[in-house]
């Protein structure tokens, strides 16, 4: 494989696309790693970096390399222990929730749960925030109404709402919906 990376990038060099010296050729091979990151298409050494949230330096150090180090599509390259990788980055641990609703269904849960004056305003803002999905949820955010967990705490834990996985529920995330509501109007969804 190393003589492959020598040969491709002699090619490289040759052929006039990078009218540079070269560059020590491939990161490191990923052996006794803690945690490992895949090549893909227009990746970089900075890209990555900032995408598991640490320094190009610390990056480059961890692999021994140097910014003209030549990453290629595939090649497994090493991470500092501090890195952030995808599946640590929602913070929340949440599972698939037990439960499916269907639109119609968290519709009808909405509509049920909010008084009929805000009923549809509250309906505008789910299919904004999630498109009606109960399941849906991101960094930060759960639910239906995208409820900011650890932001709305406190408030959650007076209404029996203790972790982040209940807010997967269409009942309860409606109901910590309109319990926000009542505490904070609509300015919580108009950010």
């Amino acid at each position: 494989m190393r003589y492959l990376r020598t040969v491709l990038a002699m090619l490289v060099i040759a052929s006039g696309a990078f009218m540079v010296a070269p560059a020590p050729v491939g990161a490191a091979p990923a052996t006794r790693c803690t945690k490992t990151y895949t090549v893909v298409k227009n990746d970089s050494w900075n890209r990555i970096a900032g995408r598991v949230k640490v320094s190009m330096g610390l990056l480059l150090k961890t692999n021994k390399a140097n910014t003209r180090t030549m990453l290629l599509i595939g090649d497994v390259i090493c991470l500092p222990k501090s890195a952030i990788t995808k599946a640590q980055s929602t913070g929340l641990g949440l599972k698939a929730p037990a439960k499916r609703y269907t639109a119609a269904q968290s519709e009808a849960i909405i509509r049920e749960i909010f008084p009929d004056s805000l009923e549809n305003r509250a309906i505008a803002i789910v299919k904004r925030e999630s498109k009606l999905n109960a399941a849906a949820y991101n960094k930060c955010c759960v639910g239906l109404f995208q409820i900011h967990f650890k932001a709305h705490r406190s408030t959650l834990a007076k209404i029996g709402i203790t972790s982040a996985q209940e807010l997967l529920d269409a009942r309860k995330n409606t109901l910590a919906a309109l319990t926000i509501y009542k505490r904070s109007g609509w300015s919580p969804w108009n950010m």
